[in-house]
């Protein structure tokens, strides 16, 4: 009779769990997070902050870029030592006048009492600062205008801009023929340094003005920025809409141009070869005030005689 076979007995419950804990311990452990994920969830994160820092720092430029061109002064602490009268115009719908500036009129038996420069002046200060100027024109014998953009002087607070400071330039030019009477034929437009662009682009506007003079013309804007540093990394040209580049208006323009330099520097030489027919260039020692009053009346002789 053959013997029963005998069954192998189950394992008991702890030798099972016993099995499979050195199972379980001999798989590796997976990693919570990845150094592959890691590295890419801080790309993103340092991406992300440039990008807002360099959105910000652009951000900052376009508010206060106009830092970068103009300086000006609120006060008015000189005046003509001559007979001027202090004019406000320009007036808004509510009646308030955007712009102030001082009519200096000629003498009633003067060269050129007929005829008015209308004098753009720099970026910078107010109209205490061009005192002196305004004083060497008006020996001429011509009226002289001149006047506070906005944002300078006493005239309306603004941050100044190229386009404000064309507009400001057209509203003295309708004061000079609308209020004063006098044909815009009899206007010789004046600019120096940043005031330069400004009268060129001016006397485009409005071909019918007797000549232009520009004197010690500034540099464009671009120069400007790019003296400071921090505009290298920056897309200028988008983030702001000043040029002060008279070049392109200059190759066409055919108002009679007297170009005057007295400051050495390379922009009115420039602006000069560039500049169509007919033009002259007189380069004066800055001392030599003389050699300049005698300069502006033989060219005023020459674009006013025939009127």
């Amino acid at each position: 009779m053959p013997k029963p076979q005998r069954q192998k007995p189950e394992g008991t419950p702890a030798s099972k769990a016993r099995a499979a804990g050195s199972s379980h311990a001999l798989q590796p452990q997976q990693e919570l997070i990845s150094g592959k994920w890691l590295l890419s969830a801080l790309g993103i994160v340092l991406g992300a902050a440039l990008i807002c820092a360099y959105s910000t720092l652009c951000l900052l430029f376009y508010q206060g870029s106009w830092q970068l061109i103009f300086h000006p002064s609120h006060t008015v602490s000189a005046t003509p030592a001559v007979p001027f009268q202090e004019i406000q115009f320009d007036y808004t719908e509510t009646g308030k006048p955007q712009l102030t500036g001082w009519w200096i009129p000629a003498g009633s038996n003067a060269q050129y009492s007929g005829n008015t420069i209308l004098f753009l002046r720099d970026g910078q200060g107010s109209l205490s600062d061009a005192v002196t100027k305004l004083q060497d024109l008006h020996t001429l014998g011509i009226n002289v205008f001149a006047f506070d953009y906005r944002g300078f002087g006493k005239s309306a607070d603004l941050h100044p801009s190229e386009i404000s400071m064309n507009q400001d330039a057209d509203a003295a030019l309708a004061y000079i023929t609308g209020t004063r009477h006098l044909s815009a034929h009899s206007v010789v437009i004046f600019g120096v340094g940043l005031g330069a662009p400004v009268a060129t682009s001016t006397s485009a506007r409005h071909p019918e003005a007797a000549a232009l003079i520009l004197e010690n013309i500034s540099p464009n804007a671009s120069i400007l920025f790019a003296a400071d540093a921090r505009t290298k990394i920056l897309p200028v040209r988008l983030l702001t809409s000043d040029r002060f580049d008279a070049t392109e208006t200059l190759r066409t323009l055919q108002t009679p141009k007297l170009f005057l330099d007295h400051s050495n520097g390379p922009q009115t030489e420039r602006a000069f070869n560039i500049a169509s027919a007919p033009k002259q260039l007189f380069q004066i020692a800055p001392k030599d005030g003389s050699k300049y009053l005698e300069t502006m009346h033989r060219f005023l002789d020459e674009v006013l005689s025939h009127q």
